[in-house]
């Protein structure tokens, strides 16, 4: 993973972190949001606890079961919020941002009003943003010169899809070339006096 990515990363981490401490308060100021469970506070400190030791899998475990033994209450629907944030966590190896995208989904789209929907908004955006594939100038490069390109799903491109690929340089190019000659062509003619 390059510098940038987790830079970028780390800091969509914090954001999300951020606004959900943000939601947090504002939610316990209004009358609107119900305050958490005894039982919930309980399984989120230990799902917490899993998640400082790296035990990922376990943490999301902890909390799938309590949002099982407690359907279609606030507390359950919450954990769907913190399942997606630990998935977003760079250090997690198991998962990444298509799953906790689903979990997003669920949480503002489930049959309970739920105490944090604009934190889960940003993380939802945070999620479809590393979802997204980075390009890099070294990975066009690579490409360019001829190494054989794979696709975000993993799977190595297709000869249409290296075609297109192709097309799409020579484009480029063809239309950087043009600029440069018109840049040479108006330095020409501003380098000339006036009469």
């Amino acid at each position: 993973m390059s510098l940038v990515r987790t830079i970028v990363l780390r800091s969509a981490l914090a954001a999300g972190l951020f606004a959900m401490g943000c939601s947090s308060l504002r939610a316990a100021n209004s009358a609107r949001s119900a305050p958490i469970g005894a039982e919930f506070a309980e399984t989120l400190l230990l799902a917490e606890a899993e998640v400082a030791a790296g035990r990922f899998g376990v943490a999301d475990r902890i909390l799938a079961d309590f949002a099982e033994r407690r359907a279609n209450t606030p507390d359950a629907a919450e954990t769907a919020l913190w399942r997606a944030l630990f998935r977003l966590d760079p250090a997690n190896l198991t998962a990444g941002p298509q799953d906790a995208l689903v979990l997003l989904d669920g949480y503002l789209n489930g049959p309970v009003t739920v105490a944090h929907p604009s934190a889960a908004t940003a993380l939802r955006r945070v999620a479809v943003q590393l979802d997204r594939p980075v390009i890099t100038s070294a990975s066009v490069s690579e490409n360019a010169a001829g190494v054989s390109a794979v696709r975000a799903d993993g799977k190595p491109e297709s000869k249409a899809d290296e075609k297109g690929r192709d097309e799409e340089i020579h484009r480029l190019k063809e239309e950087l070339s043009k600029a440069n000659a018109e840049l040479e062509r108006i330095k020409r003619r501003l380098a000339q006096p006036n009469p």
